[in-house]
Formats: structure tokens, sequence, C-alpha cells
């Protein structure tokens, strides 16, 4: 059987005036995201901050696709929800880095 084609990937512009930015959306993305950083990125340390409900879906994916983009991961996981919006959450995931 042949490989399934990839799937097209398509940027997505947030709009939030001053802070607004683009997003990549499209299937397989994590897989090749230490491929990507690598690209653009010349260090090699490189902070995966998450909550714990998106990590334990996707993080292991992420930090082997760093790694093998020749990333230094460091995984940051914080409580999932509001509380982990503050400061001193801020300050928790800062100290980890």
């Amino acid at each position: 059987m042949p490989p399934k084609p990839a799937a097209p990937i398509r940027p997505v512009f947030v709009n939030l005036g001053p802070r607004s930015y683009t997003v990549q959306v499209g299937s397989g993305l994590l897989a090749g995201m230490g491929a990507e950083l690598a690209k653009k990125m010349m260090g090699t340390k490189v902070a995966v901050i998450t909550d714990s409900n998106v990590g334990p879906l996707y993080a292991e994916q992420v930090m082997d696709s760093l790694r093998q983009g020749g990333k230094e991961p460091t995984l940051i996981t914080v409580p999932a929800g509001e509380e982990s919006k503050s400061l001193s959450c801020l300050d928790t995931v800062c100290g980890e880095m």
C-alpha cells in the first residue's frame, strides 16, 4: 500500500492587535517539531511547558521529536486549571528552567 500523503499544513493568524501571532495547523506536526525547531533555533536547551491534562497525551512525542532534532528538552508540568494561571505558578516554572 502506498504511503498516505501528508496533510497540508495551514497557517492560521490569531489577530490580537499588537500581540498577534500565527499558528500552524495540520496533522503530524508534533513528530516534526524537533527538526523544525532545529532550523530556527541555534541553542540546544528548550523547555516544554504543559499541564496535567495535555502532558500525558502529547509530552512524550514532543520530547522525543525535540531530542531527535538535537535539542535537550526539559519537561515542566503544571496542574490543569485556572489556578495555574498565577504568578506563583510562573515563579515555579521559572525555577524549573
